[in-house]
């Protein structure tokens, strides 16, 4: 009775253990610099594709999940605000917003 107690007892918690997780979700991470955009995929994501958009609506870039890992450069865009997008399968999975504002004490004189 106890071994089966033992056994019910690790079946539950691995099963809930498993739905705990959630595996399409995209995760940000942290960055150093300012102008970049870090993201975490899983592997079922690979394959996918990140989109990015300005405040109109233009897609600014289109690039596919190749790692688990990309990072997005807003470096060289102008100001606004920007929304990015990822896309599997005609899914979305997540979407993101990045505003790149300008700060006066940032510039040159």
């Amino acid at each position: 009775m106890k071994t089966l107690s033992i056994i019910l007892i690790s079946f539950f918690s691995f099963t809930a253990s498993l739905f705990a997780s959630n595996p399409d979700s995209v995760e940000i991470a942290d960055s150093k610099r300012v102008d970049v955009m870090v993201l975490k995929f899983n592997k079922e994501q690979v394959g996918g594709q990140v989109v990015v958009l300005d405040s109109d609506g233009a897609e600014v870039s289109k690039s596919t999940i190749k790692r688990k890992r990309m990072i997005i450069d807003f470096d060289k865009v102008n100001f606004g605000a920007y929304k990015i997008k990822v896309v599997k399968e005609g899914a979305e999975l997540a979407e993101f917003n990045y505003n790149k504002e300008l700060i006066l004490s940032q510039v040159v004189r």
